[in-house]
Protein backbone atom coordinates (compact mmCIF):
# COMPACT_ATOMS: atom_id res chain seq x y z
CA UNK A 1 0.00 0.00 0.00
CA UNK A 2 0.91 3.78 -0.79
CA UNK A 3 2.09 5.63 1.95
CA UNK A 4 -0.51 8.33 1.03
CA UNK A 5 -3.77 6.92 -0.42
CA UNK A 6 -5.13 9.08 -3.85
CA UNK A 7 -8.25 9.71 -4.93
CA UNK A 8 -8.17 9.01 -8.71
CA UNK A 9 -10.02 9.15 -11.48
CA UNK A 10 -9.26 7.33 -14.93
CA UNK A 11 -10.37 8.03 -18.16
CA UNK A 12 -9.31 5.50 -20.81
CA UNK A 13 -11.45 3.78 -24.47
CA UNK A 14 -12.67 0.48 -22.97
CA UNK A 15 -12.63 -1.37 -26.37
CA UNK A 16 -10.05 -3.55 -26.93
CA UNK A 17 -6.80 -1.97 -27.18
CA UNK A 18 -2.84 -0.83 -25.29
CA UNK A 19 -4.31 2.42 -24.11
CA UNK A 20 -7.46 0.74 -22.29
CA UNK A 21 -5.40 -2.41 -21.23
CA UNK A 22 -2.93 -0.89 -19.81
CA UNK A 23 -5.48 1.87 -18.14
CA UNK A 24 -7.50 -1.13 -16.58
CA UNK A 25 -3.94 -2.69 -15.12
CA UNK A 26 -2.98 0.19 -13.76
CA UNK A 27 -5.78 0.78 -12.26
CA UNK A 28 -6.56 -2.41 -10.62
CA UNK A 29 -2.78 -2.34 -9.66
CA UNK A 30 -3.70 1.63 -8.02
CA UNK A 31 -6.44 -0.18 -6.00
CA UNK A 32 -4.72 -3.44 -4.47
CA UNK A 33 -1.89 -1.12 -3.17
CA UNK A 34 -4.96 1.03 -1.15
CA UNK A 35 -5.84 3.99 -3.49
CA UNK A 36 -9.41 5.22 -4.45
CA UNK A 37 -9.49 4.59 -8.10
CA UNK A 38 -12.69 5.54 -10.28
CA UNK A 39 -13.00 4.70 -13.85
CA UNK A 40 -15.16 7.42 -16.20
CA UNK A 41 -15.81 6.27 -20.02
CA UNK A 42 -19.03 5.34 -21.63
CA UNK A 43 -18.77 1.78 -20.78
CA UNK A 44 -17.15 -0.57 -18.56
CA UNK A 45 -13.19 -0.84 -19.90
CA UNK A 46 -12.58 -4.73 -20.79
CA UNK A 47 -10.54 -6.24 -18.89
CA UNK A 48 -11.43 -4.21 -15.85
CA UNK A 49 -12.51 -6.65 -12.15
CA UNK A 50 -15.84 -5.73 -10.77
CA UNK A 51 -15.41 -7.08 -7.44
CA UNK A 52 -12.44 -5.72 -6.54
CA UNK A 53 -12.62 -2.80 -3.39
CA UNK A 54 -11.69 0.56 -3.95
CA UNK A 55 -12.58 0.01 -7.40
CA UNK A 56 -15.23 1.89 -8.67
CA UNK A 57 -16.68 2.75 -12.62
CA UNK A 58 -19.22 5.45 -13.36
CA UNK A 59 -20.68 5.55 -16.92
CA UNK A 60 -21.21 8.51 -19.02
CA UNK A 61 -24.31 8.79 -20.96
CA UNK A 62 -24.21 9.98 -24.41
CA UNK A 63 -26.72 11.63 -25.82
CA UNK A 64 -28.19 11.64 -29.46
CA UNK A 65 -30.07 15.21 -30.49
CA UNK A 66 -30.87 16.15 -33.63
CA UNK A 67 -29.25 19.17 -32.90
CA UNK A 68 -26.12 17.51 -34.16
CA UNK A 69 -25.15 15.41 -37.07
CA UNK A 70 -23.01 13.27 -34.85
CA UNK A 71 -23.48 12.78 -31.35
CA UNK A 72 -20.86 14.24 -28.69
CA UNK A 73 -18.65 12.43 -26.23
CA UNK A 74 -16.56 14.89 -24.89
CA UNK A 75 -18.96 17.62 -23.10
CA UNK A 76 -20.99 14.60 -21.25
CA UNK A 77 -17.74 13.29 -20.24
CA UNK A 78 -16.17 16.23 -18.99
CA UNK A 79 -19.47 16.92 -17.01
CA UNK A 80 -19.22 13.62 -15.71
CA UNK A 81 -15.76 14.01 -14.74
CA UNK A 82 -16.50 17.23 -12.86
CA UNK A 83 -19.27 15.45 -11.32
CA UNK A 84 -17.24 12.13 -10.02
CA UNK A 85 -14.43 15.14 -8.98
CA UNK A 86 -16.56 16.39 -7.07
CA UNK A 87 -18.62 14.08 -5.49
CA UNK A 88 -15.21 11.76 -4.21
CA UNK A 89 -12.88 15.02 -3.86
CA UNK A 90 -10.71 13.33 -6.32
CA UNK A 91 -6.52 14.17 -6.20
CA UNK A 92 -6.07 13.17 -9.65
CA UNK A 93 -7.66 12.50 -13.01
CA UNK A 94 -5.60 10.44 -15.23
CA UNK A 95 -6.92 10.70 -18.72
CA UNK A 96 -5.51 8.17 -21.88
CA UNK A 97 -5.20 10.29 -24.95
CA UNK A 98 -5.04 13.70 -25.37
CA UNK A 99 -8.23 14.14 -27.41
CA UNK A 100 -11.26 13.74 -26.43
CA UNK A 101 -10.05 12.66 -22.62
CA UNK A 102 -7.67 15.18 -21.93
CA UNK A 103 -9.65 17.82 -23.51
CA UNK A 104 -12.88 17.11 -21.45
CA UNK A 105 -10.77 17.39 -18.45
CA UNK A 106 -9.87 20.67 -19.10
CA UNK A 107 -13.24 21.68 -19.43
CA UNK A 108 -14.20 19.44 -16.36
CA UNK A 109 -11.53 21.43 -13.91
CA UNK A 110 -13.60 24.84 -15.04
CA UNK A 111 -16.44 23.38 -14.01
CA UNK A 112 -15.17 23.28 -10.39
CA UNK A 113 -13.76 25.64 -7.78
CA UNK A 114 -10.46 26.35 -7.96
CA UNK A 115 -10.10 23.87 -4.08
CA UNK A 116 -12.06 20.79 -6.04
CA UNK A 117 -9.47 20.39 -9.06
CA UNK A 118 -7.70 18.00 -8.87
CA UNK A 119 -4.44 17.21 -11.07
CA UNK A 120 -4.35 16.57 -14.50
CA UNK A 121 -2.12 13.89 -16.24
CA UNK A 122 -1.88 12.69 -19.71
CA UNK A 123 -0.66 9.76 -20.72
CA UNK A 124 -0.04 9.47 -24.82
CA UNK A 125 -0.41 6.23 -26.69
CA UNK A 126 0.67 7.26 -29.95
CA UNK A 127 -2.75 7.86 -32.13
CA UNK A 128 -3.38 11.28 -30.63
CA UNK A 129 0.12 12.02 -31.73
CA UNK A 130 1.42 9.79 -34.60
CA UNK A 131 -1.98 10.47 -36.27
CA UNK A 132 -4.25 13.27 -35.18
CA UNK A 133 -1.62 15.38 -33.85
CA UNK A 134 -0.49 16.23 -38.11
CA UNK A 135 -4.39 16.41 -38.77
CA UNK A 136 -4.73 20.59 -38.68
CA UNK A 137 -8.08 20.04 -37.38
CA UNK A 138 -6.99 18.59 -34.19
CA UNK A 139 -3.21 19.08 -33.92
CA UNK A 140 -4.23 23.06 -31.99
CA UNK A 141 -6.59 21.38 -29.54
CA UNK A 142 -3.86 18.43 -28.65
CA UNK A 143 -1.30 20.76 -28.31
CA UNK A 144 -3.87 22.93 -26.11
CA UNK A 145 -4.63 19.73 -23.55
CA UNK A 146 -1.16 18.63 -22.97
CA UNK A 147 -0.08 22.07 -22.16
CA UNK A 148 -2.73 22.32 -20.00
CA UNK A 149 -2.00 19.41 -18.29
CA UNK A 150 -0.36 19.10 -15.09
CA UNK A 151 2.11 16.10 -16.07
CA UNK A 152 2.26 14.79 -19.77
CA UNK A 153 3.99 11.01 -20.28
CA UNK A 154 4.41 8.58 -23.16
CA UNK A 155 4.21 4.82 -23.33
CA UNK A 156 8.22 5.03 -24.91
CA UNK A 157 11.00 7.11 -25.60
CA UNK A 158 10.10 7.23 -29.06
CA UNK A 159 6.42 8.63 -28.94
CA UNK A 160 8.12 10.97 -26.35
CA UNK A 161 10.21 12.56 -29.21
CA UNK A 162 7.32 12.01 -31.72
CA UNK A 163 5.29 14.18 -29.64
CA UNK A 164 8.22 16.56 -29.61
CA UNK A 165 8.73 16.77 -33.11
CA UNK A 166 5.28 16.72 -34.25
CA UNK A 167 2.90 19.13 -31.92
CA UNK A 168 6.58 21.03 -30.99
CA UNK A 169 5.50 20.58 -27.49
CA UNK A 170 8.19 21.51 -25.48
CA UNK A 171 7.38 21.01 -21.76
CA UNK A 172 8.64 17.76 -20.29
CA UNK A 173 7.22 14.28 -21.25
CA UNK A 174 8.18 11.42 -18.70
CA UNK A 175 8.44 8.09 -20.35
CA UNK A 176 6.66 5.35 -17.92
CA UNK A 177 6.52 2.20 -19.88
CA UNK A 178 3.71 -0.23 -20.35
CA UNK A 179 3.85 -3.15 -17.76
CA UNK A 180 1.88 -6.46 -18.06
CA UNK A 181 1.03 -8.88 -14.82
CA UNK A 182 -0.11 -12.31 -16.37
CA UNK A 183 -2.44 -14.14 -14.12
CA UNK A 184 -2.05 -18.07 -13.86
CA UNK A 185 -3.47 -20.25 -16.78
CA UNK A 186 -6.31 -22.03 -15.67
CA UNK A 187 -5.76 -24.43 -17.93
CA UNK A 188 -2.06 -26.34 -18.97
CA UNK A 189 -0.16 -25.57 -22.18
CA UNK A 190 -1.21 -29.06 -23.62
CA UNK A 191 -5.04 -28.72 -23.13
CA UNK A 192 -4.50 -25.41 -24.94
CA UNK A 193 -3.10 -26.58 -28.39
CA UNK A 194 -5.59 -29.74 -27.85
CA UNK A 195 -8.17 -27.41 -27.79
CA UNK A 196 -6.95 -25.25 -30.92
CA UNK A 197 -6.56 -28.35 -32.65
CA UNK A 198 -2.53 -27.68 -32.83
CA UNK A 199 -0.18 -31.50 -32.47
CA UNK A 200 3.52 -31.17 -33.65
CA UNK A 201 3.60 -28.18 -35.98
CA UNK A 202 4.62 -24.46 -34.57
CA UNK A 203 2.13 -22.59 -33.01
CA UNK A 204 2.42 -18.68 -34.30
CA UNK A 205 0.90 -15.94 -32.03
CA UNK A 206 -0.70 -12.89 -33.32
CA UNK A 207 -2.98 -10.44 -31.21
CA UNK A 208 -4.55 -6.84 -32.11
CA UNK A 209 -7.09 -4.98 -32.59
CA UNK A 210 -6.72 -5.40 -36.44
CA UNK A 211 -6.55 -1.44 -37.33
CA UNK A 212 -4.94 -0.39 -40.69
CA UNK A 213 -1.32 0.16 -38.49
CA UNK A 214 -1.50 -3.62 -37.93
CA UNK A 215 -0.59 -4.67 -41.58
CA UNK A 216 -2.98 -7.89 -41.11
CA UNK A 217 -2.50 -7.83 -44.70
CA UNK A 218 1.34 -8.41 -44.46
CA UNK A 219 0.63 -10.50 -41.61
CA UNK A 220 -1.48 -12.84 -43.77
CA UNK A 221 0.82 -12.68 -46.73
CA UNK A 222 3.94 -14.17 -44.67
CA UNK A 223 1.25 -16.75 -43.32
CA UNK A 224 0.99 -17.65 -47.36
CA UNK A 225 4.38 -17.67 -48.22
CA UNK A 226 5.22 -19.96 -45.19
CA UNK A 227 2.38 -22.60 -46.12
CA UNK A 228 4.06 -24.63 -48.81
CA UNK A 229 7.60 -24.67 -46.35
CA UNK A 230 7.33 -25.44 -43.18
CA UNK A 231 4.27 -26.67 -40.80
CA UNK A 232 2.35 -24.03 -38.57
CA UNK A 233 -1.37 -22.62 -37.68
CA UNK A 234 -1.26 -19.26 -36.92
CA UNK A 235 -3.83 -17.86 -33.48
CA UNK A 236 -5.32 -14.34 -34.39
CA UNK A 237 -6.49 -12.93 -31.17
CA UNK A 238 -8.41 -10.08 -32.42
CA UNK A 239 -9.75 -7.38 -30.49
CA UNK A 240 -12.56 -6.79 -33.32
CA UNK A 241 -14.43 -8.87 -35.81
CA UNK A 242 -12.10 -10.32 -38.16
CA UNK A 243 -14.91 -10.24 -40.96
CA UNK A 244 -13.39 -8.35 -43.15
CA UNK A 245 -10.12 -10.24 -43.77
CA UNK A 246 -11.85 -13.31 -44.67
CA UNK A 247 -11.79 -12.82 -48.14
CA UNK A 248 -8.23 -12.44 -47.74
CA UNK A 249 -8.14 -15.45 -46.49
CA UNK A 250 -9.40 -17.03 -48.71
CA UNK A 251 -7.78 -15.99 -51.60
CA UNK A 252 -4.46 -16.62 -49.90
CA UNK A 253 -5.62 -20.15 -48.81
CA UNK A 254 -5.17 -20.14 -45.44
CA UNK A 255 -8.15 -22.00 -43.80
CA UNK A 256 -6.50 -24.65 -42.98
CA UNK A 257 -3.50 -22.99 -41.24
CA UNK A 258 -5.82 -20.05 -39.23
CA UNK A 259 -7.62 -19.46 -35.62
CA UNK A 260 -9.30 -16.95 -34.77
CA UNK A 261 -10.48 -15.65 -31.17
CA UNK A 262 -12.21 -12.74 -30.98
CA UNK A 263 -12.19 -10.63 -27.86
CA UNK A 264 -10.47 -13.11 -25.62
CA UNK A 265 -10.30 -11.95 -21.96
CA UNK A 266 -7.81 -15.00 -20.45
CA UNK A 267 -5.16 -14.18 -22.57
CA UNK A 268 -2.59 -16.69 -20.37
CA UNK A 269 -4.58 -19.39 -21.75
CA UNK A 270 -3.08 -18.56 -25.71
CA UNK A 271 -0.10 -16.86 -24.57
CA UNK A 272 1.47 -20.05 -22.73
CA UNK A 273 0.90 -22.29 -25.98
CA UNK A 274 2.31 -20.11 -28.61
CA UNK A 275 5.69 -21.01 -30.08
CA UNK A 276 6.64 -17.16 -31.23
CA UNK A 277 4.59 -14.56 -32.09
CA UNK A 278 4.50 -12.51 -35.25
CA UNK A 279 3.68 -8.58 -35.72
CA UNK A 280 4.08 -6.13 -38.77
CA UNK A 281 2.90 -3.16 -37.61
CA UNK A 282 4.21 0.02 -39.53
CA UNK A 283 3.99 2.25 -36.50
CA UNK A 284 3.84 1.16 -33.00
CA UNK A 285 4.03 3.06 -29.98
CA UNK A 286 5.20 0.58 -27.55
CA UNK A 287 4.04 -3.23 -28.56
CA UNK A 288 2.10 -4.27 -25.63
CA UNK A 289 1.04 -7.37 -27.15
CA UNK A 290 4.91 -8.40 -27.58
CA UNK A 291 5.44 -7.42 -24.18
CA UNK A 292 2.42 -10.17 -22.47
CA UNK A 293 3.92 -12.95 -25.26
CA UNK A 294 7.54 -12.23 -23.82
CA UNK A 295 5.52 -13.04 -19.94
CA UNK A 296 5.42 -16.92 -21.01
CA UNK A 297 8.79 -16.44 -22.16
CA UNK A 298 7.36 -17.02 -25.81
CA UNK A 299 9.56 -15.03 -28.31
CA UNK A 300 8.68 -12.74 -30.80
CA UNK A 301 9.32 -11.51 -34.61
CA UNK A 302 8.22 -7.77 -34.95
CA UNK A 303 8.85 -5.10 -37.18
CA UNK A 304 11.69 -2.34 -35.86
CA UNK A 305 9.15 1.12 -35.91
CA UNK A 306 8.26 2.85 -32.92
CA UNK A 307 9.16 2.00 -29.12
CA UNK A 308 9.05 -1.57 -30.48
CA UNK A 309 12.64 -1.61 -29.88
CA UNK A 310 12.55 -0.24 -26.32
CA UNK A 311 10.67 -3.75 -25.40
CA UNK A 312 12.51 -6.48 -27.62
CA UNK A 313 16.58 -6.66 -27.98
CA UNK A 314 16.92 -7.86 -31.66
CA UNK A 315 18.57 -11.09 -31.79
CA UNK A 316 18.68 -11.68 -27.59
CA UNK A 317 14.83 -11.60 -26.89
CA UNK A 318 13.29 -11.54 -29.90
CA UNK A 319 13.94 -10.84 -33.65
CA UNK A 320 13.50 -7.57 -35.39
CA UNK A 321 13.06 -6.66 -38.80
CA UNK A 322 12.48 -3.52 -41.38
CA UNK A 323 8.67 -2.14 -41.59
CA UNK A 324 7.07 -3.02 -44.55
CA UNK A 325 10.14 -5.97 -45.40
CA UNK A 326 7.84 -9.32 -46.12
CA UNK A 327 11.10 -11.33 -47.36
CA UNK A 328 12.75 -10.52 -43.73
CA UNK A 329 9.60 -11.70 -42.11
CA UNK A 330 9.34 -14.69 -43.56
CA UNK A 331 13.49 -15.83 -43.32
CA UNK A 332 13.15 -14.73 -39.62
CA UNK A 333 9.88 -17.47 -39.47
CA UNK A 334 12.08 -19.88 -41.15
CA UNK A 335 14.68 -19.10 -38.55
CA UNK A 336 12.14 -19.80 -35.72
CA UNK A 337 10.67 -22.70 -36.85
CA UNK A 338 14.05 -24.28 -37.22
CA UNK A 339 15.53 -23.40 -34.56
CA UNK A 340 13.77 -24.71 -31.54
CA UNK A 341 16.88 -24.40 -29.65
CA UNK A 342 17.12 -20.61 -30.42
CA UNK A 343 13.36 -19.75 -29.64
CA UNK A 344 14.09 -21.50 -26.02
CA UNK A 345 17.22 -19.01 -25.61
CA UNK A 346 15.50 -16.11 -27.18
CA UNK A 347 11.74 -16.89 -25.27
CA UNK A 348 13.95 -17.10 -21.52
CA UNK A 349 15.59 -13.70 -22.29
CA UNK A 350 12.27 -12.22 -23.40
CA UNK A 351 10.63 -13.74 -19.93
CA UNK A 352 13.61 -12.06 -18.13
CA UNK A 353 13.57 -8.70 -19.48
CA UNK A 354 9.66 -8.69 -19.31
CA UNK A 355 10.05 -9.61 -15.67
CA UNK A 356 12.89 -7.10 -14.69
CA UNK A 357 11.88 -3.83 -16.59
CA UNK A 358 7.99 -4.01 -17.17
CA UNK A 359 6.32 -5.55 -14.41
CA UNK A 360 3.70 -3.90 -12.48
CA UNK A 361 6.29 -3.57 -9.38
CA UNK A 362 8.52 -1.57 -11.26
CA UNK A 363 5.94 0.51 -13.18
CA UNK A 364 3.17 1.52 -10.73
CA UNK A 365 5.41 3.13 -8.21
CA UNK A 366 6.65 6.04 -11.26
CA UNK A 367 2.50 6.72 -11.63
CA UNK A 368 2.31 6.82 -7.67
CA UNK A 369 5.60 9.08 -7.58
CA UNK A 370 4.16 11.50 -10.11
CA UNK A 371 0.44 11.41 -9.06
CA UNK A 372 2.12 12.79 -5.38
CA UNK A 373 3.97 15.30 -6.86
CA UNK A 374 1.43 16.83 -9.04
CA UNK A 375 -1.36 16.19 -6.26
CA UNK A 376 0.85 18.29 -3.81
CA UNK A 377 1.78 20.84 -6.13
CA UNK A 378 -2.32 21.45 -7.04
CA UNK A 379 -2.54 21.75 -3.31
CA UNK A 380 -0.13 23.97 -2.60
CA UNK A 381 -1.38 26.16 -4.96
CA UNK A 382 -4.97 26.25 -3.53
Amino acid sequence: MSATPLRIGITCYPSIGGSGILASALGEALARRGHEVHFISYERPFRLPDNLPGLHFHVVQVGNYELFKYPDYTLPLSVKMAEVSREHRLDILHVHYAVPHATAAVLARMQLPAELRPALVTTLHGTDTTLLGRDPAYGPAIRHALESSDAVTAVSRSLAEETRRVLGFERPIEVIHNFFDPRPPRRSRAAVRTELGVGEETLILHASNLRPVKRIDLLLQTAARLRDTRPFKLLILAGTDFTPFESDVRRLDLREHLIVKERVVDIEEYLQAADFGLFTSDTESFGLSILEAMCFACPSISTAVGGIPEVVENGRSGLLVPADDGPALLAAAHQLIDDPALRAHLGTAAQERARALFSSGNIVPKYEALYASRAARQTVRH
